[in-house]
């Protein structure tokens, strides 16, 4: 049970340990899942500091401890300058950050005690359960984007490779074994059925090629991926849109005709 003034939240994480422990151990990736301006040293004693001018407010303590072996962070954290300073001053409180390996990823448990108030530990409670999203969503994406550059050269291998064993060999070198695919033309699941399923179209549609665009776009475990075929209906663009493993295996794969939404990334 938490202690009054304490705030304790877990959030289970679609990324490997290591990644999400760099983000809170490295200023620049702390910078950017914080939105601020954070510099310290990833050593005890380090003295802490975040800048939030969009608040006209800057964070400071120091690094209580830091154990990169069991994944886990002490900071101490309060308000150096800004409205809170006088109730919430420098160091008076302490922020607590372990990660360990989780079924799906990694498990990422936060504490921030010795908060002055009930009010300020209401409110530091909203603010960490949205950067534990925005946590999630940026390790969750930089493991997908690695993921993503080791399978998709093999996905469109697999697309453009008439030798049936061959192209079995690429799909299972980017999918699960029970991937899922629907396209305009079919639905199913499993390897197997896929090839045999890419080879008929190189039987009724000779010619037929299938090439990436370059338009990746990533967002929690799901990606956009576009591309472009020609054939003996001509060129057609479109996208797929894929559901990922942390490593970048593809799992599920529908495929869409026509350019995807210009929209930016969540």
């Amino acid at each position: 049970m938490n202690v009054p003034f304490t705030v304790d939240l877990t959030r289970e994480v679609d990324a490997k340990p290591d990644t999400v422990w760099r983000l809170v151990t490295t200023p620049e990736r702390f910078s950017a899942w914080m939105n601020g301006e954070v510099s310290f040293e990833p050593v005890a004693g380090s003295p802490f500091r975040a800048a939030f001018p969009n608040f006209q407010t800057v964070v400071a303590g120091e690094i209580r401890s830091i154990d990169h072996e069991a994944r886990r962070l002490e900071v101490t954290w309060g308000v150096e300058s800004g409205p809170q300073a006088p109730d919430f001053p420098a160091g008076s409180s302490l922020v607590t950050i372990e990660v360990t390996p989780d079924r799906t990823g990694s498990r990422v448990r936060l504490t921030h005690a010795h908060l002055p108030s009930t009010s300020e530990a209401s409110d530091h409670e909203g603010g960490w359960r949205f950067h534990l999203s925005r946590l999630a969503l940026i390790t969750n994406r930089e493991d997908l984007e690695a993921g993503l550059t080791r399978t998709l050269p093999h996905w469109f291998a697999a697309w453009n490779e008439p030798d049936d064993e061959r192209r079995l060999a690429a799909l299972r070198a980017c999918c699960s074994t029970d991937v899922e695919f629907r396209d305009d033309w079919t639905e199913m699941t499993g390897v197997e059925l896929l090839s045999e399923h890419i080879g008929n179209c190189f039987r009724y549609m000779p010619g037929f090629e299938l090439r990436p665009t370059g338009d990746v776009r990533v967002c929690r475990g799901e990606a956009l991926i576009g591309w472009t075929t020609t054939g003996p209906q001509g060129e057609e663009a479109g996208f797929n849109h894929t559901c990922l493993a942390v490593d970048g295996t593809l799992r599920r794969v529908t495929g869409f005709s026509g350019s995807p939404p210009s929209t930016p990334d969540a």
